[in-house]
């Protein structure tokens, strides 16, 4: 399981480190594509099999082909080098506003990958009024 924050540097050539915690159970190859709320996801290829099995299983609708395009046609598989890194293709990169300091989220089954200034900015926005809303609408308790 994903969990905890790490952050790094990005470097001109667009490779980032992957936090030594989360590399063994991501294993040497696995997935990036597009996030929510403008951050990227990895997956490992376990866990993205079952996401796109999940796809396969939606009806055929309009809906349904918007959310395949947007996770599928922007998935790339990555490996890591000798260091640790991967290449997170420009695409990505863009779309995720990736500049220069990135945070690793670690969520449970998957990790986001956020810039760190939009991450902040995300994390502003979900005060803890928020917060208590969406678990109230959940009905979770702590």
């Amino acid at each position: 399981m994903f969990m905890g924050q790490y952050e790094h540097s990005i470097d001109t050539k667009g490779r980032i480190i992957i936090p030594a915690k989360y590399r063994e159970e991501l294993g040497d190859t696995f997935v990036v594509t597009r996030g929510l709320d403008g951050c990227l996801f990895l997956y490992p290829q376990a866990e993205w099999a079952q996401f796109v099995e999940k796809l396969q299983q939606l009806p055929s609708n309009q809906n349904t082909r918007k959310i395949q395009r947007q996770f599928l046609s922007k998935a790339m598989e990555v490996s890591l080098d000798k260091q640790g890194r991967i290449l997170i293709p420009a695409l990505l990169r863009t779309s995720a506003a990736l500049e220069k300091e990135v945070t690793f989220v670690g969520m449970m089954n998957r990790i986001e990958v956020w810039d760190k200034n939009r991450l902040e900015a995300q994390e502003m926005q979900d005060d803890d009024e928020v917060l208590e809303e969406a678990m109230d609408e959940l009905d979770i308790s702590l």
